[in-house]
């Protein structure tokens, strides 16, 4: 009964490992694009909450409404890359506990 325990144990351990592992690359996840032209660069983490933004000035020089779509453009292609990460730290996730 003892070694069918400690294996059931050390199953556990190998789990939470793979559960903390996972927590933290999630939690450091951060994307960051450029527009096209070098003009606006956003900073997104792995939930996808805004968390840098860099305008030059040539990108402050178009009207606000223009400047703020290509800010959310620049933006959705962030979100889609993180989006891609977060599938790929899940699908080890997932992989990294079947196997345990």
């Amino acid at each position: 009964m003892s070694e069918e325990m400690d294996r059931i144990e050390a199953r556990a351990h190998e789990q939470l490992r793979v559960l903390r592992r996972t927590r933290i690359e999630l939690d450091d996840l951060r994307v960051a694009v450029s527009s096209p032209d070098g003009a606006i660069r956003v900073e997104l983490d792995g939930v996808c909450a805004l968390v840098g933004l860099t305008l030059t000035p040539a990108a402050c020089r178009s009207d606000g409404a223009v400047l703020g779509r290509r800010i959310v453009d620049v933006c959705a292609v962030a979100a889609r890359e993180v989006a891609a990460r977060r599938g790929a730290v899940m699908e080890r996730f997932h992989a990294d506990i079947a196997a345990g």
